[in-house]
């Protein structure tokens, strides 16, 4: 049994926030309804490296049926609405208001159905002066101060290279709509969670108003360290043999590691310990890796108490030993792209672990099975129009 059998999601989502919060809840055995435009579906469907089918939307969209509904046709909405009597949650991340357009915001939602959960994400959230204002992933990073603190001190701020904010809300979705399931059990009431997509970041980076509002300090980017790290390491050099290594040393005991591993082996000629500025160690260990091959460093600085990890790519991950012993890949077998490995269900439960049951689904392979009225409509050959992408992306 899993942990959420019997829970029925009703994703109206698109891209990677909404949808990502709900693939979490599928990997745990929620069932997951995920409505897309008539032959076009989730914009996903087409972003990233293509054979017959797009391999990034097969790997995020899995544990889900895909149903063709046209939203904007009196009854493609009406077959929304019947869905919702039945759904425990219903996950949106459209523009504030364009739910409301068919029918399907958070009034109508909780007059259909009282227990069902609403998540609603969108750029800025469902109130205040921006929240009609359009967002995406790298605009929240951009607006929560996270990409202020991302890159080197003399140089511009950068993205991460992955839709670092999408992700974010959608675990606090999740963990939002687990919240509000439990609290369900009580009341026997849904309710609505709204979350911009900066606010899961902004959450995350705690200390940074507190630190202007008491001491004054406006943070921004210090390259690999912290902005605030003073006597911390947290350093990522290069080695020999075109790699690099992360070193660590977050606690007074752990720089003294450091230290006295660079002094015993002639790489540091300051005597001493407190009175050796960081940036004299940091140049000091940085010259030290640049002479080694990145596997004997990494076990030379854990020999003696520095916590250090090679920077992995996904070459190394797939080989990686504790990878494979705690089973955090997991085969799929895709008619497309044939037999390959995806990441295991997070986080892993003792007694009812997640499964990734099946890959992303074939735009509209559940129409038949839920009766939609899409098929019905021959949508398939074009007849029922779709809604324009610029109507109702939200981020």
């Amino acid at each position: 049994m899993s942990s959420l059998e019997g829970i029925r999601v009703l994703e109206f989502g698109h891209v990677i926030a909404g949808p990502f919060a709900a693939s979490l809840l599928g990997d745990h055995g929620a069932e997951v309804i995920k409505i897309e435009r008539p032959n076009q579906g989730d914009s996903l469907r087409k972003m990233g490296p293509q054979n017959a089918r797009g391999l990034w939307f097969e790997v995020s969209a899995r544990n889900k049926k895909s149903v063709e509904v046209d939203l904007g046709s009196p009854e493609g909405a009406a077959f929304a609405r019947e869905l919702v009597e039945s759904a425990d949650v219903v996950i949106e991340n459209y523009r504030p208001g364009v739910m409301e357009q068919f029918g399907l915001g958070w009034d109508d939602v909780h007059a259909i159905n009282p227990r069902a959960v609403m998540l609603r994400i969108s750029g800025f959230g469902q109130t205040g002066p921006y929240s009609a204002r359009p967002g995406f992933g790298k605009i929240s990073e951009a607006f929560s101060g996270a990409t202020n603190l991302t890159g080197y001190t003399d140089g511009p701020p950068v993205h991460p290279g992955y839709s670092h904010g999408d992700l974010v809300t959608g675990v606090f979705g999740a963990f939002g709509v687990m919240l509000a399931l439990h609290e369900r059990n009580t009341s026997g009431l849904g309710q609505m969670i709204d979350l911009p997509l900066y606010e899961g970041l902004f959450r995350m980076i705690d200390w940074q108003v507190p630190f202007l509002d008491v001491l004054g300090i406006d943070s921004t980017r210090a390259g690999a360290s912290f902005p605030f790290a003073g006597g911390f390491i947290t350093e990522i050099l290069p080695t020999i043999d075109g790699k690099f290594v992360v070193v660590s040393a977050a606690t007074g005991k752990h720089v003294g590691n450091v230290v006295d591993f660079l002094q015993e082996g002639g790489h540091l000629e300051v005597k001493g310990e407190d009175d050796i500025p960081v940036s004299v160690i940091k140049d000091a260990l940085g010259a030290w890796l640049g002479t080694q091959n990145s596997d004997e460093a990494v076990a030379s600085l854990k020999s003696v108490g520095v916590i250090a990890e090679k920077v992995s790519k996904p070459s190394d991950i797939t080989k990686d030993p504790h990878i494979a012993a705690r089973h955090n890949l997991v085969p799929v077998e895709s008619e497309e792209y044939g037999k390959f490995t995806v990441p295991a269900p997070v986080p892993r439960l003792s007694r009812t672990p997640g499964q990734v049951r099946s890959l992303g689904p074939k735009l509209g392979a559940h129409n038949q099975l839920l009766n939609a009225p899409a098929t019905k409509n021959n949508v398939s050959q074009g007849s029922s129009p779709a809604l324009s992408v610029a109507s109702v992306e939200a981020g």
